[in-house]
C-alpha cells in the first residue's frame, strides 16, 4: 500500500503541474491579445486625430496631394483641402485667397490629381473633409451630397450670406459669393458623391430649395473606409520594373533593359506604395542585393565604394543601378529589393561582355568586278555575308558602331577572285528585324570585293578588334564570285506527284563560263506552264533574285480547282531575257495521279489467264493420281 500511495501521489503531482502550466500559458496568451488590442486602439485613435493622414503622399498628384500644402485655387471647381489637420478637427476657412494654404481635412488618406467632375478621394469614417470653391462668374452656387452632413459653411463676401445648410444637412447654398468653404462628414462606411452646381446661363439657377439645379461644374466620389492602410506598404500597389534608364517606376519591365551592352548600366526603378497607390514616407531600410558579384547602388549612379549590397533609408521612389564587377566580362544577375525586411521584387538582367566569338555566314554571291551589294532582299543595305558577335557567355552582342573594327585576315584572301572583305552595315539591335523580315538587324552585313575572275575562296576569315584591344578571329567561310545569268536549267524535285502534294521547281542559272550565276535579279518575269499544278505566291516578278548558288525555287501545289487527271505531263519554263540570247526554253517532265487505286483491263485479263493455268495444272495432277490407281 505505501508503494501504491507513492505512485498515486506522484501522478497527482504531475497532473497539478500540467494544470498549472496550461493556466500560465492561457494567461500569457490573454495578456498578448490584450496588448495587441491596446496597440490597435492607439493606432485607430491616432488615425482619427489626423496623425496618419499626413503619411499618405501620392507622388503622382503634384497639384492635389493628401498631407501636402494645397496649391489648388482654381475657380468654378470643387476643391478638397488636402492639408492634414493637427488639431483633430477639419477647418474650412472663409477667404478664398488663403483657404488653399490654411484649410485642413481630417482623416483624408488619398486624393487624386484631377479637379473637375471626375475627382476621387478616400478617407476614414471618423474624418471630415473641408471643401472650398471660388466663383467669379456665378452669384448663386450650391453643393450637394448623397449622404453625410454639411456644417460650418462660410464665404469670403463680407456683406452676403455665410451659406445656408439645408435642414437635412445634405446641401449648402450661397446666394452671392466669390469664395466659399464648408465642412462635410460621412455618416458611415461607403461611397458618397459630392457635387457643385452653378447657374447655366439659361435661367436655371441653384437655390436653397433646389440646390441640384443649373450646371454641374465639380464632383468628387468619396470612398469612406473604417480603417486606413495609408503609410503601410502594399505589395499589390508597389511598383518595381527593369528599365533602360533611371525614370519613374511603372511596374512593367522594359525589354531593352533586360539585356544591356558591355560597359553600360542596368536599371531597376521602384516606388514603395500603400494600398491607395501613394508613395509612403521614407525611413525604413531599403536593401538591394545582387548575385554573381554584380555591383548595385540605390541611386542613379554607381558609387566608388559600391558592392553587391546597397542600403538606403532616403527615398522610397528611386532606382537601383547595376554594373559589371569585372570590366568587359559578361554578367547575369538577379537583384532582390527588400523594404524593412519584406521582399519587394526580384528582377534578373544581363550585361553583355566584350566580343569573344565572331560567326560569319555566307548569304549571296558577288558579281565579278563587283564591290557593292545593295539587294534589299538580304538587308537594308545588302550584304554578301552576315556577321554576328557573341561574348564569352554566348550572349549576342552589338559590335562597336564602326565598320573599321572588322578587317579581313589578309592571308586568307586568295587575290585571284576575292580581293577584299568589308562591313557595309553594323548590327544595331539585339532582337529585331528589318522591313523584309529576312535580315535581323542583329547581323552586321559584309561586302565581298571580286576581281574580274570568277571563282571561290573557301577559307576566308574576319578579325574583330574590341575596344580593349583584343582581336577575335571568325570561323572560316567561303565567298564566291561569278557572272550574270546566261543560261539555265529546270527540274522538279520528284518525277511523280499525288494530288495535294507540294512540288518545288528549281531553276539553276549559269554564267557565260558555266559557273553558278551571281546573286542578281533575273530580269523579266518567267513564263512557267505546269499542267495540273497551281503556283503558290503567283507569278515571279522582275525583282526575283537568285540565291547564293544561283538558283530560284518556285513552289506549286499539285492539283487545280478540279480533280487532277492521272497521266504524264510536260511543263515549260521560259525566261525570255535569256532564251532570246543563248538559253533554251526548259521542258520538265512529271506525272500526277489522284492517288486512288485503279486496275486496268489488261491487269484483269492477265489475272484470268493465270487463274486458268492454275486450274489446268490441278486437273492434270488429279488425272495422274487416278491412272496410278
Amino acid at each position: 500500500m505505501p508503494q501504491g500511495n507513492g505512485i498515486r501521489g506522484s501522478k497527482d503531482l504531475r497532473a497539478r503541474v500540467r494544470k498549472f502550466l496550461i493556466l500560465t500559458n492561457e494567461r500569457k496568451q490573454m495578456s498578448t491579445k490584450a496588448l495587441r488590442k491596446r496597440i490597435s486602439l492607439v493606432a485607430v485613435t491616432a488615425l482619427t486625430a489626423g496623425v496618419l493622414s499626413v503619411a499618405s503622399v501620392p507622388s503622382a498628384n503634384a497639384a492635389n496631394i493628401a498631407g501636402s500644402t494645397n496649391s489648388v485655387t482654381t475657380n468654378a471647381i470643387l476643391n478638397v483641402a488636402v492639408i492634414a489637420s493637427t488639431t483633430g478637427a477639419a477647418s474650412p476657412v472663409a477667404s478664398f485667397v488663403t483657404v488653399a494654404n490654411t484649410s485642413t481635412s481630417l482623416g483624408l488618406v488619398y486624393k487624386d490629381s484631377s479637379s473637375s467632375t471626375a475627382q476621387t478621394a478616400t478617407m476614414i469614417s471618423t474624418g471630415a473633409l473641408s471643401l472650398y470653391t471660388g466663383m467669379t462668374t456665378a452669384t448663386k452656387i450650391a453643393v450637394t451630397a448623397s449622404g453625410g452632413a454639411f456644417s460650418g459653411a462660410s464665404t469670403a463676401d463680407a456683406g452676403s450670406s455665410q451659406g445656408a445648410v439645408a435642414s437635412d444637412l445634405k446641401s449648402v447654398y450661397w446666394s452671392s459669393t466669390t469664395g466659399s468653404a464648408v465642412k462635410w462628414t460621412p455618416s458611415a462606411v461607403g461611397t458618397y458623391t459630392l457635387k457643385l452646381y452653378n447657374a447655366d446661363g439659361a435661367g436655371n439657377v441653384p437655390s436653397a430649395t433646389s440646390p441640384a439645379t443649373g450646371t454641374l461644374v465639380g464632383q468628387v466620389i468619396v470612398t469612406v473606409v473604417a480603417t486606413s492602410g495609408a503609410g503601410t506598404m502594399s505589395l499589390t500597389d508597389t511598383l518595381c520594373n527593369v528599365a533602360s534608364s533611371a525614370t519613374a517606376a511603372t511596374g512593367t519591365d522594359v525589354s531593352a533593359g533586360l539585356s544591356v551592352a558591355n560597359g553600360s548600366t542596368g536599371f531597376i526603378n521602384f516606388q514603395i506604395n500603400d494600398a491607395y497607390g501613394s508613395e509612403i514616407s521614407a525611413g525604413y531600410p531599403l536593401v538591394a542585393t545582387a548575385t554573381n558579384g554584380a555591383i548595385v547602388n540605390i541611386g542613379t549612379t554607381i558609387g566608388a565604394a559600391a558592392g553587391s549590397t546597397s542600403v538606403s533609408v532616403a527615398d522610397n521612389s528611386s532606382t537601383i543601378v547595376i554594373a559589371q564587377p569585372t570590366a568587359n566580362a559578361p554578367l547575369s544577375t538577379t537583384v532582390t529589393l527588400t523594404y524593412n525586411g519584406t521582399t519587394v521584387c526580384t528582377k534578373s538582367l544581363t550585361i553583355r561582355g566584350e566580343v569573344a566569338k565572331v560567326v560569319v555566314t555566307p548569304a549571296a554571291t558577288q558579281l565579278t568586278s563587283g564591290s557593292t551589294f545593295t539587294d534589299t532582299t538580304y538587308g537594308v543595305s545588302g550584304g554578301n555575308f552576315r556577321v554576328q558577335t557573341f561574348d564569352s557567355a554566348g550572349n549576342l552582342t552589338i559590335p562597336t558602331n564602326n565598320a573599321a573594327v572588322f578587317t579581313p585576315v589578309a592571308s586568307t584572301l586568295d587575290g585571284v577572285s576575292v580581293t577584299n572583305l568589308s562591313i557595309g552595315t553594323v548590327a544595331s539591335a539585339i532582337a529585331s528585324t528589318d522591313a523584309t523580315g529576312l535580315w535581323p538587324s542583329v547581323n552586321s552585313l559584309g561586302i565581298v570585293t571580286c576581281s574580274s575572275s570568277a571563282g571561290i575562296d573557301s577559307d576566308l576569315k574576319l578579325n574583330y578588334i574590341n575596344p580593349s584591344g583584343s582581336i577575335i578571329t571568325s570561323n572560316s567561310f567561303a565567298a564566291r564570285c561569278a557572272g550574270n545569268p546566261y543560261t539555265y536549267t529546270a527540274s522538279f524535285d520528284k518525277a511523280s506527284y499525288v494530288q495535294g502534294e507540294i512540288a518545288t521547281l528549281t531553276v539553276q542559272f549559269k554564267d557565260i563560263k558555266g559557273n553558278n550565276a551571281a546573286t542578281v535579279s533575273t530580269g523579266t518575269a518567267a513564263v512557267i506552264s505546269a499542267p495540273q499544278m497551281t503556283r503558290v505566291g503567283g507569278d515571279p516578278t522582275a525583282s526575283k533574285k537568285t540565291d547564293i548558288d544561283g538558283k530560284i525555287v518556285h513552289t506549286f501545289t499539285v492539283g487545280t480547282t478540279t480533280a487532277v487527271v492521272d497521266g504524264a505531263y510536260v511543263g515549260l519554263v521560259n525566261y525570255s531575257d535569256y532564251t532570246a540570247v543563248a538559253a533554251t526554253i526548259q521542258q520538265v517532265r512529271y506525272s500526277v495521279s489522284t492517288g486512288a487505286s485503279t486496275v486496268s483491263n489488261a491487269d484483269v485479263l492477265k489475272s484470268i489467264v493465270a487463274l486458268i493455268a492454275s486450274i489446268n495444272k490441278q486437273i492434270q495432277a488429279l488425272q495422274k493420281l487416278i491412272l496410278k490407281k
